[in-house]
């Protein structure tokens, strides 16, 4: 029995890590970085029975000696010889953001498995970190790169990336992804769900270019209960001691210069008067500016105190009813997922006509667009 044990801890382990491998944490604000963007036509193979994943002994072509086999390989026939029985090429094509439920008849109330290939060109430099990088794919998603595979991810709403600095080639690449939106008992969503079950990947896909040391996160805001103090922290992507950085809001003629601590971090509170807060009657944004000695990241701000005091809600100090309505990521005019920002933008303009200052995203991690445009529209 001891042994049973380890060995269902050890294939545990092996699961959760091979759902995991080669990702980063998330990176913040990932269209103020240098990205190239991967969007548009993508070529599609359905593939229900997983043949382009499973051998005929059911074992994944990537855990082979090899590691090739699948469609991941992204290979075409030169003669009629060779045993390759799929072609991205000559496959149809679906617009990527997108579900594929609404943009073909007999994928309506399709889930399973399709793989997705999108071929573009690159330039890396060296001295530079690549990322592939996606906005949300639902649900599972097998990412390969140039036939080799990157990783793993679960979960429909969520961006993730990949650090592709080592496979990424100059000229033309190939990106493989295997999609399965399959409902399982045992997973979010359940067999069972309130809402249509998308397939896809349906937010942004981007290649992003960074330097060796980069800004991989950020925070400004006013600290909880004090709306003349405010808080400013920041990581970079490695533990790198002693690198510049440059805080400004040229608005408030504010500038303030740091060095990162031995974490690679920044931490910092002080205390600016005459702020302009944000409100949904008011929504003030001020732009900033994040810089150091390779990155220079553009961001707007809206500083703004909210707490929970007895049964009353408190923004800046002051009580605020709650006017608002629940939105999901969909098109009510255009079938399926929210795919740009005149969307999300309709949406918001929507609640705001009827008087609402608040809305409830549900039941899911939404865009972050959504949420920028929030902030913009008040």
């Amino acid at each position: 029995m001891p042994n049973l044990k380890f060995r269902v801890l050890l294939l545990l382990f092996t699961l959760l890590s091979s759902i995991c491998f080669s990702q980063v944490s998330s990176i913040q604000n990932i269209q103020g970085r240098n990205i190239q963007s991967l969007n548009g036509k993508w070529n599609y193979i359905i593939d229900p029975y997983e043949n382009g994943y499973y051998d005929y002994r059911h074992q994944p072509y990537d855990q082979s000696k090899t590691g090739t086999g699948g469609f991941f390989d992204d290979r075409e026939q030169k003669d009629k010889s060779e045993l390759i029985e799929y072609n991205f090429t000559g496959s149809p094509q679906m617009n990527v953001p997108g579900d594929w439920n609404s943009q073909s008849e007999k994928l309506e109330l399709y889930e399973g498995t399709i793989w997705l290939r999108k071929r573009f060109d690159a330039k890396p430099e060296k001295g530079k970190k690549y990322f592939v990088y996606f906005g949300a794919v639902n649900y599972e998603a097998h990412v390969y790169l140039n036939g080799k595979k990157l990783g793993v991810h679960k979960g429909g709403f969520t961006p993730f990336q990949f650090d592709v600095t080592n496979k990424l080639k100059t000229g033309e690449n190939s990106l493989v992804v295997k999609v399965d939106n399959t409902r399982r008992p045992d997973e979010i969503p359940t067999v069972n769900t309130d809402w249509w079950n998308y397939g896809g990947i349906t937010r942004e896909v981007y290649l992003a270019e960074f330097p060796d040391h980069f800004i991989s996160d950020y925070k400004l805001q006013l600290v909880k209960g004090n709306n003349n103090l405010i808080s400013f922290s920041l990581k970079l992507s490695d533990a790198t001691a002693g690198q510049d950085i440059t805080l400004s809001i040229p608005e408030l003629k504010l500038e303030k210069k740091y060095k990162t601590d031995s974490e690679g971090k920044v931490n910092d509170e002080f205390t600016w008067n005459n702020l302009s807060l944000w409100s949904p009657e008011s929504p003030k944004l001020y732009a900033a500016n994040i810089k150091s000695d390779k990155e220079n990241i553009d961001d707007k701000i809206g500083f703004r105190t909210i707490e929970a005091k007895g049964d009353s809600i408190l923004l800046n100090g002051k009580s605020v009813f709650l006017r608002g309505i629940s939105l999901h990521d969909e098109n009510p005019i255009l079938a399926g997922r929210l795919r740009s920002d005149g969307d999300m933008r309709m949406m918001l303009q929507w609640a705001k006509d009827m008087n609402c200052n608040y809305v409830r995203l549900a039941h899911y991690p939404h865009n972050e667009k959504m949420l920028r445009l929030a902030d913009e529209m008040g």
